[in-house]
């Protein structure tokens, strides 16, 4: 009777301990699917084209910036492709993540993405830098007419038309 008794025990207990990991990983997969299903949003507003390419700014998160950085992603669709020493394949689409200081006039490229004709990534070079020295944080002017003054002018526009 007591090894009988045990039997049942151990078959209940059993039974339980499969119906919570069932459960769990029910509960598991249900979870990390929809973190999974979360994308990063991005929103492309057109800046400058002109006979060759056309340039965006992905406006998503613009409105966080509040003193004379501005940290925006740049993308540059190129008709005809463009070739580049280093790369083997026709460059359709780039991104760059640019800091950009509007009270300097100054900017550095912090990541560049390059793409192919069907939106493959063909080379990234990442180009950050932990540093606070100006000369290095921000390594070359913003030239009066040049894209990035279009894109640091179109950003100033964003931000202030979302602070209203």
């Amino acid at each position: 009777m007591i090894i009988s008794d045990l039997i049942k025990i151990t078959k209940r207990l059993c039974y339980n301990s499969s119906i919570y990991l069932i459960a769990s990983l029910i509960l598991f997969f249900i979870l990390t699917n929809n973190i999974i299903a979360q994308t990063t949003k991005e929103n492309w507003v057109p800046v400058n084209a002109n006979n060759s390419n056309k340039i965006y700014i992905n406006t998503v998160g613009l409105e966080n910036f509040k003193e004379n950085d501005i940290y925006v992603w740049v993308m540059e669709e190129n008709n005809p492709p463009i070739i580049m020493e280093g790369i083997d394949a026709k460059i359709y689409k780039t991104k760059t993540y640019f800091l950009l200081n509007k009270y300097l006039k100054r900017y550095s490229i912090l990541q560049i993405v390059f793409y192919d004709s069907k939106n493959n990534v063909i080379k990234s070079y990442n180009y950050s830098r932990n540093t606070d020295n100006i000369d290095f944080k921000y390594s070359s002017p913003i030239l009066e007419g040049s894209n990035v003054s279009f894109v640091l002018l179109k950003c100033v526009e964003i931000i202030s038309s979302l602070k209203k």
